[in-house]
């Protein structure tokens, strides 16, 4: 096989590692969350979900090191072996040994610091919220809890770098998955058996750990030479990393103030009570846009690798192709979301928590564009291209002063309303203008190849599934959700077909479909 067609196998297995992970983590949350609606009670649900949210957020405060790490790993594996499809040896080492202690003392660093801050302003913020007294100390040890633990996840991402960026995609998505199943899974059994949120939080601490040990196993047997201890603290690899890692981290504080503010507004002008109805239609929009971003969060170790061949006029068909793959499934969802969204949230929470079409339809604009923007990011950034970090802090702050704006005015809407005026306003045009013009994409071919096709898609799926909510309007929230859903599906085939197989894979599939049905006519005969 040739080396495109190397890159590409190894894409679509990263990938399917990827959405396999996703899915089964969105599965299994979507199991965790009518157990914590059913079980915990409405203050007390409020609490948790803005306290694992809050924890979610410190994960980004890694002053952008992970990513530059996996990218500086993806760079010096192309360098060392001349290319992604070339096998990676012992006398290759020497090159990651120093990388990795540098990080290793760097890591070590950022979560402690992070940890302890968090920690302190996360006490103060929780005796704000004018909980009743066994609630807040509930609260207070729970976040207690959740910092050192998302201590310990931060500390995990030299490891999710270093396998990353040698090219283990697949593997490490799927060691992920297995940690993230336990996890939900446990919790869920514990919600079930009437835990509250110290407990939730200590086994989420647990699989932190668990990743942890599993990663440093898996690298120490299967890349030995460049798993070893034998490197040590550079004060010139501190200072490349840092460069572009502290530009990566004023653009994620900017990604923070853009999308995950939102509960502190709900929290503060409306009621903690609300944040579970909002949250129960954001987590369907945001799921969705998690699994079309996973095309772009495979290639990109691959894009990063290319970059530094001579095979650089790889990339941007690369690009393209994983654009119409990430966009096309965004824009299935996002007709699907509107045409029966509510009859989804019915059938998965009950009646009564959907919060209505004007904010799902908010939503899913919002997280088409935030789609869009996040592919093109991690394309152009994969080339170490650090130039967002004052668009992503424009939106930030822009979206805080319209969310001071909105929320009181237009309550949950707004909230959203402030995110996506925020985005159009200012990310949601410059990055894919500057992602394109680095990777020599023209606007017109982006449009005739991404946009144009995933805009009939769209169109297609919209029609199918309108008629397919209409006939079953009737019946019942699951059979309308179904129908819709099986429209999509349909939808969803004849696109993959027409606008992600070419004309060679077209043939390859349709071969193997004959010579798999003439194998079957023969041995039933």
């Amino acid at each position: 096989m040739n080396g495109s067609g190397t890159v590409v196998r190894r894409i679509a297995l990263a990938v399917s590692a990827m959405w396999m992970s996703r899915l089964v983590a969105i599965a299994l949350g979507l199991v965790l969350m009518p157990a914590l609606f059913k079980s915990l009670p409405k203050a007390e649900l409020g609490v948790w979900l803005l306290l694992s949210q809050s924890g979610v957020m410190l994960l980004m405060l890694d002053l952008g090191l992970t990513s530059t790490l996996t990218r500086r790993f993806a760079f010096r594996r192309g360098e060392a072996t001349g290319g992604p499809e070339e096998p990676l040896t012992a006398e290759h080492a020497q090159a990651f040994a120093a990388l990795i202690a540098t990080g290793r003392v760097l890591y070590r660093g950022i979560a402690a610091s992070v940890g302890l801050l968090a920690w302190g302003g996360g006490l103060l913020f929780i005796t704000t919220l004018g909980l009743d007294e066994p609630l807040r100390r509930e609260a207070e040890i729970a976040w207690t809890i959740i910092c050192v633990s998302q201590a310990i996840a931060l500390s995990n991402g030299l490891w999710t770098a270093v396998i990353a960026g040698l090219g283990h995609v697949a593997p490490i998505a799927l060691l992920s998955t297995g940690m993230t199943s336990l996890t939900l899974l446990a919790q869920t059994a514990v919600v079930w058996a009437g835990g509250g949120l110290v407990a939730l939080a200590a086994i989420g601490a647990a699989g932190n750990v668990a990743f942890r040990i599993f990663a440093i196993v898996y690298l120490r047997r299967n890349e030995p030479a460049v798993g070893a201890d034998s490197g040590a603290w550079s004060r010139v690899e501190a200072e490349t990393l840092l460069s572009p890692s502290l530009k990566y981290f004023l653009t994620e504080i900017g990604a923070i103030l853009l999308t995950r503010t939102d509960q502190y507004f709900i929290a503060g002008y409306l009621n903690p009570e609300r944040i579970p109805e909002y949250f129960a239609s954001y987590t369907l929009a945001f799921n969705a846009a998690v699994i079309a971003i996973a095309i772009g969060d495979a290639a990109n170790i691959y894009v990063s690798q290319l970059w530094r061949t001579t095979a650089r006029d790889r990339v941007a068909p690369l690009v393209l192709k994983s654009m119409r793959i990430g966009m096309g499934l965004m824009a299935l969802a996002t007709a699907l979301l509107l045409f029966a969204g509510d009859a989804i949230i019915a059938a998965w929470l009950g009646a009564g928590h959907y919060a209505g079409l004007p904010l799902m339809a908010t939503f899913c604009a919002m997280l088409l564009v935030y789609t869009q923007q996040s592919l093109l990011f991690g394309f152009s950034r994969a080339t170490e291209n650090e130039i967002y970090a004052s668009i992503y802090l424009a939106a930030g702050a822009l979206n805080v002063a319209l969310s001071f704006m909105l929320a009181p005015m237009l309550g949950l809407v707004g909230v959203a309303l402030a995110t996506l005026l925020a985005q159009l306003a200012t990310t949601g045009w410059q990055i894919p203008a500057t992602a394109l013009r680095r990777l020599d994409i023209p606007w017109r071919v982006y449009v005739a190849q991404v946009l144009a096709p995933v805009l009939a898609l769209f169109i297609a799926a919209a029609a199918s599934m309108a008629v397919a909510a209409a006939w079953t309007a009737h019946v019942g929230s699951l059979p309308r959700a179904l129908a819709c859903a099986g429209a999509g599906g349909v939808v969803a085939l004849l696109g993959f077909w027409t606008l992600v197989l070419d004309r060679n894979l077209r043939a390859m599939a349709l071969g193997r479909a004959r010579r798999a049905f003439g194998r079957r006519l023969v041995t039933d005969a």
